[in-house]
């Protein structure tokens, strides 16, 4: 039996069966392309950067990840801080 499908349809089922491309990954420290893929790291894999010589492999890039978004919720903790002010909390203070 052959399906009438809408255009919107049809090309949604071209895009599922298409393959992925493969997501290449890149040093946090320089942002050089690596020779590596996303599938590769997550199989375990490592690398060096060709450019600052930075060791890299899924434990040490998920560590810069979780400490690149403590910085970043520090620096808008700091910044709702400074916006409202001084209060005694914030400087030692009881009350």
């Amino acid at each position: 039996m052959i399906q009438n499908l809408s255009p919107s349809h049809a090309s949604v089922a071209l895009l599922a069966d298409e393959p992925e491309v493969p997501q290449s990954v890149m040093c946090p420290m320089c942002h050089t392309p690596a020779s590596l893929t996303q599938f590769a790291l997550d199989a375990g894999g490592a690398w060096q950067c060709v450019r600052c010589g930075q060791q890299w492999n899924a434990a040490r890039l998920a560590t810069v990840a979780a400490y690149a978004a403590w910085v970043l919720d520090r620096a808008l903790t700091d910044n709702r801080m400074i916006d409202r002010g001084p209060t005694t909390e914030r400087l030692g203070g009881t009350s």
